[in-house]
């Protein structure tokens, strides 16, 4: 029998409770929520979508989602771990105040990865272990390391820092769209983006004031950190499009009705576009989060 089925099953069966605090029923809502397939496979409202077309041929369920994002938080949760256990943690961060905005994201991030980690459980689920992690990746010395130097030099960690951030966040907005049937969910989900959305922020802060040519959000001036056509720079793939669409869908013509121009000088065409390209944040699909993510499994 499907898993998934499985799962919706044993909800219909589980006796219907009065108490809204009772085990029994917390579980038979999330056996509920987990049987189901993601919703709606349709155009999020708050999100571009590239490819509209290809968005419809997911099958992404609800279950699948929340593994994605333990997965994403597991590896964010061990990043900063491993740093804040340095034996030369004191001197590394360079300063108490960017030691401290560490272990404020680790911390974060660990209560990320209870909060997934009981929503499955709470579902009778199987709680996925945590992967072994090579943050230099070098899959444990099988090939040729990325990030050699990731707890050595805290640019490199910063950088490393980045791109595992700006992709949590576009990895969030990528599966809200298959959370858009259970109000619960969509809203936990969305709050942790949130919270992403400032980590990420937070870092690039970080970086620019280490001399890093880097805004607090992603923008076109960036300096890249990826090289063009490697993993890791799939994690900004997109991130310069001028198109964003609403159900439908349909584009909205940023190209041809550019937005009011307010700068003195008046700005170019070009950087008007530019601007477009950075009040929209893009979502990164299951794929693509996944492959990001194996850069740092082993």
């Amino acid at each position: 029998m499907d898993f998934l089925t499985f799962l919706s099953r044993i909800a219909d069966l589980s006796p219907a409770t009065t108490t809204p605090t009772d085990d029994i029923s917390v579980r038979r809502v999330a056996l509920t929520r987990l049987g189901k397939v993601g919703a709606a496979l349709l155009p999020a409202v708050v999100t571009a979508l590239p490819t509209p077309a290809e968005a419809k041929l997911l099958n992404t369920t609800v279950l699948d989602v929340i593994k994605l994002a333990l997965t994403l938080e597991y590896l964010e949760s061990e990043f900063y771990t491993q740093a804040l256990a340095l034996p030369n943690a004191a001197t590394f961060f360079g300063s108490t105040e960017n030691r401290t905005a560490i272990q404020t994201i680790a911390t974060h991030e660990n209560q990320h990865v209870a909060l997934l980690q009981r929503l499955l459980t709470e579902a009778g689920a199987v709680v996925p272990a945590k992967p072994n992690f090579d943050f230099t990746g070098s899959k444990n010395g099988a090939q040729p390391a990325l990030y050699p130097d990731v707890f050595t030099n805290l640019d490199t960690f910063l950088r490393v820092a980045q791109l595992l951030e700006d992709a949590g966040v576009r990895a969030y907005k990528g599966q809200v769209e298959f959370l858009v049937s259970d109000n619960y969910l969509l809203e936990a989900f969305v709050r942790t983006h949130s919270t992403e959305a400032r980590h990420a922020s937070h870092i690039r802060t970080m970086r620019r004031q280490r001399g890093a040519v880097v805004k607090s959000w992603v923008s076109p001036s960036d300096a890249a950190i990826t090289t063009a056509g490697t993993a890791p720079d799939k994690a900004y793939a997109g991130e310069a499009a001028v198109v964003q669409y609403t159900p439908g869908p349909r584009a909205v013509p940023f190209e041809t009705t550019l937005p009011i121009n307010v700068g003195d000088p008046l700005l170019s065409r070009e950087a008007l576009l530019a601007k477009v390209a950075e009040a929209f944040d893009e979502p990164l699909d299951a794929t693509t989060a996944t492959e990001l993510a194996l850069l740092f499994i082993y």
